[in-house]
């Protein structure tokens, strides 16, 4: 691996070529606020646009999307110029109008300033107020549970994730592992008792034999006993009890 130096802020720091800048900022404890991004699933492509930064170099300036952009020799980011909390207060006027019920969005949006926003704001349906289309979601069931149980459908600000034909679907595991990864909130999963519910569908829990509290659906299990080979007797004592 190539190692090089780039400047952040005035600081020298040390990554490796090719990696992304915002990942090389927070392994250097510079904040660049960021929403479709997770280091564990491939980048969404910079869909929310809040990690925007300047990318100066060859002396010339650009502005790029940090989740994705990759670091060279010689390049220099400015994460905090005027230009950029301009732009970025921008895209946060723009997200709260589309999910205004984001608690998320909001703070964000509060913090750059912004209050009540000048564009209409959108309107929909259950939680779809706070999905912003990032598509973390279905990078994570894809990419890391590997199910594919949802996709996204639809186009512009019908945008969303579902499953196919909005139907409960029977690939999927009841992991929840969208849920914990959706940045706004977005996603409904509830669990009562012996009972998981998400996406339309209802899934049995498995208690642990130690403490008796229900912790992951019995689909899940199965599934990973079929595609690891793990012996199901494993999944009898929750985390904190094995």
């Amino acid at each position: 691996m190539e190692k090089v130096t780039i400047i952040i802020d005035g600081r020298e720091v040390e990554g490796i070529k090719d990696q992304s800048v915002l990942d090389v900022a927070r392994e250097n404890g510079i904040p660049i606020p960021a929403l479709c991004y997770h280091p564990e699933v491939s980048t969404s492509g910079g869909s929310c646009r809040v990690c925007l930064v300047e990318a100066h170099q060859n002396e010339r300036m650009r502005l790029v999307t940090s989740c994705n952009y990759p670091v060279r020799a010689g390049l220099e980011i400015r994460t905090d110029t005027d230009l950029v909390r301009r732009i970025r207060k921008g895209v946060l006027e723009l997200l709260l109008a589309r999910v205004p019920d984001s608690e998320v969005i909001r703070d964000m949006a509060r913090d750059y300033g912004v209050g009540e926003p000048r564009f209409f704001k959108d309107e929909g349906e259950d939680n779809r107020y706070k999905c912003i289309a990032c598509g973390l979601c279905t990078l994570v069931c894809e990419e890391v549970v590997g199910v594919c149980a949802i996709s996204m459908l639809n186009r512009s600000r019908e945008k969303a994730p579902g499953t196919p034909y909005h139907k409960a679907s029977n690939a999927c595991i009841g992991c929840g592992a969208c849920v914990y990864v959706c940045p706004t909130s977005a996603i409904s999963m509830k669990d009562e008792g012996d009972t998981r519910t998400i996406w339309g569908k209802q899934f049995t829990m498995i208690r642990c034999s130690v403490c008796g509290n229900p912790y992951i659906p019995d689909a899940q299990v199965d599934w990973i006993v079929k595609t690891t080979g793990k012996d199901k007797a494993f999944f009898e004592k929750c985390p904190d009890h094995r």
